[in-house]
């Protein structure tokens, strides 16, 4: 037996001696250029309060998605943290006619159900449905934007749910970090808060969630749009019917914030803690400039990605943490960048200098044109993927409108990633990713890290 054992290894080794292919990992073919994205044609009708309706034909699947977005979020909260995310859970709690468990109910009888969600800027309310539900869907978010009761025994439940799951949040090293990023930013901007101070969240009332509700979801700053397979004429005379009631209300500003925190170095002590997290950034421009589309690019190619000059350095080369990003995170009038991770407490000046190395070498050194096209189509063909779905457009359709942009810029997207050389790529870097305005977060051990910061020329001289 151990002779032939020794045989069939022999064997094996001869064969891969011989054969480089059967010992080399056989490589997918490469895929072909990602195609312009052409947008279906749409068509918008305008209620006399001031909503609109945007019509998205899509698809042959008798599904449709009706999604009201208004323009109102956290930045809206003033006094009360945390209201607009409350007032968007309540909405689904319950009419002057229906329980929430006939809510559901209705929304699974049609082929769904209803969701929410709240951001920064902009909150929605939205079922997804069987196409011929499609005036009955409209009916049901009219109630639940109009009749909505706000009953304190359900206020006081999703109280406490957001305020246990925030705590966790908190606790977390990742919500540390950003939360001190934020505040080091941003300053006294609404954008600063990241987490809801708790005594605020207590203080909010049923009527106080009734006015925000009031005051802010209107129709002067909300959309509906409805995507998929539908009867435009039944769709709309269904909305207009549910909405015609809806307050105009009026638009409101978002100031720009007021930046700080350039060159600044803050430490937050997390004992014992085996690995840092680290947040490393600035402010950029948003998607109304004309340079965005290029920051996504150079971003992608510098840690914006799995295959990423960062990701591929202190991940796969040095082993230094598990899953570094960069991104690029933006809201009305702001954009900042910043790579985060979570680094063995031991490697954490280590991995930071190589996250700055990679970012001064792409800007002394253009890209190769092979490295870049490979980032290009990489993006172009997200780009058209996350338009492939009923949702996916009506994403894009909002982004367009929450920053100004035309439709064509929709179509034209991949071509604009498409004409971006490596030395613009390199100008872009140089431009905006200035190191002595960075902001860097370290949360970890203090005893065993912050000599490492200290100890480290570079870091020493931007953060002195």
């Amino acid at each position: 037996m151990q002779k032939f054992t020794s045989f069939i290894l022999l064997l094996v080794c001869t064969l891969v001696w011989f054969n480089p292919a059967f010992a080399e990992k056989q490589l997918p073919p490469a895929g072909g250029k990602a195609k312009d994205f052409i947008l279906t044609e749409t068509s918008t009708v305008s209620l006399e309060n001031g909503l609109r309706i945007v019509f998205v034909p899509y698809g042959n699947t008798p599904k449709v998605t009706l999604r009201l977005v208004s323009k109102l979020g956290n930045y809206d909260d003033g006094d009360f943290d945390g209201i607009a995310d409350l007032a968007y859970q309540l909405l689904t709690e319950g009419t002057k006619t229906q329980s929430a468990l006939e809510i559901a109910q209705r929304a699974a009888d049609m082929g769904g159900q209803v969701n929410t969600s709240v951001g920064s800027n902009s909150s929605y309310l939205q079922m997804d449905v069987l196409s011929e539900f499609v005036g009955d869907a409209a009916n049901l978010l009219g109630d639940l934007v109009l009749n909505s009761q706000f009953q304190a025994e359900d206020l006081d439940r999703a109280r406490n749910n957001f305020l246990r799951n925030q705590t966790v949040q908190r606790s977390q090293a990742q919500g540390q970090a950003a939360e001190t990023f934020n505040k080091a930013v941003f300053g006294s901007h609404p954008y600063s808060v990241t987490f809801a101070d708790e005594d605020k969240i207590k203080a909010i009332q049923a009527d106080t969630v009734a006015q925000f509700i009031q005051t802010n979801l209107v129709a002067k700053r909300s959309v509906m749009y409805v995507s998929g397979k539908f009867d435009q004429s039944q769709a709309e005379a269904a909305i207009k019917n549910a909405f015609a009631k809806l307050p105009s209300g009026s638009d409101r500003l978002i100031a720009s914030p007021s930046y700080q925190g350039a060159g600044k170095m803050i430490f937050v002590p997390r004992d014992n803690a085996p690995q840092s997290t680290i947040r490393f950034g600035l402010p950029v421009v948003d998607p109304s400039n004309d340079d965005y589309i290029g920051l996504q690019l150079m971003n992608t190619l510098l840690g914006g990605s799995f295959a990423s000059r960062i990701t591929s350095n202190i991940r796969e080369n040095k082993g230094y943490t598990y899953s570094p990003s960069s991104t690029i995170s933006t809201r009305v009038n702001s954009a900042l960048w910043y790579e985060t991770a979570d680094i063995t407490a031991e490697s954490t000046a280590a991995a930071l200098q190589e996250i700055i190395n990679e970012i001064t070498r792409l800007q002394n050194e253009a890209t190769s044109d092979e490295e870049l096209e490979g980032f290009k189509s990489y993006m172009s063909g997200i780009y058209v993927l996350q338009n492939s779905s009923r949702t996916g457009i009506i994403n894009q359709l909002w982004f367009l409108e929450t920053y100004g942009l035309p439709l064509a810029h929709l179509e034209t997207y991949v071509q604009k990633i498409n004409s971006i050389n490596p030395t613009d790529i390199s100008a872009l870097a140089k431009k905006y990713l200035t190191l002595d305005s960075m902001t860097l977060v370290v949360v970890g051990d203090e005893t065993s890290v912050k000599p490492q910061l200290e100890a480290n020329k570079q870091l020493a001289s931007l953060y002195h």
